[in-house]
């Protein structure tokens, strides 16, 4: 399954969604590497421009859907399901190719940051 992150809010509630209609799919490579060093593509949204890349997770990392059971309560134990696994995400951006100070490519930082320093050095 490939995911996009796009640079919009969706309200649904996982009903079916005649994508196709509003999302070109059809990838354009722009330029030879982006910040990662894969290819920044380009697409549209509902007519729009928008850039995108490829997110790579770190080694020993997976992207999967992750399903709730009722409303999540702060404080509050809650329920959380592993669904289908994802093999490709790409993140999108109105008008600017994706950087490594965006949000989610910072939080993949993290995650190699908090397995050097965690890691066990003997």
């Amino acid at each position: 399954m490939i995911a996009h992150w796009l640079p919009c809010k969706i309200d649904a509630d996982g009903v079916e969604a005649n994508v196709q209609s509003f999302f070109d799919t059809s990838q354009r490579s722009t330029s030879p590497n982006g910040f990662n060093g894969n290819p920044v593509i380009s697409s549209s949204l509902r007519g729009r421009p928008i850039k995108g890349i490829k997110l790579q997770l770190p080694d020993g990392y997976e992207h999967v859907i992750a399903n709730s059971s009722g409303q999540m309560i702060e404080d509050e134990p809650g329920s959380i399901s592993i669904g289908t696994k994802i093999d490709e995400v790409f993140l999108w951006n109105l008008s600017t190719e994706p950087s490594a100070s965006d949000k989610i490519p910072s939080a993949l930082l993290w995650l190699q940051l908090a397995d050097v320093l965690h890691s066990r050095d003997d």
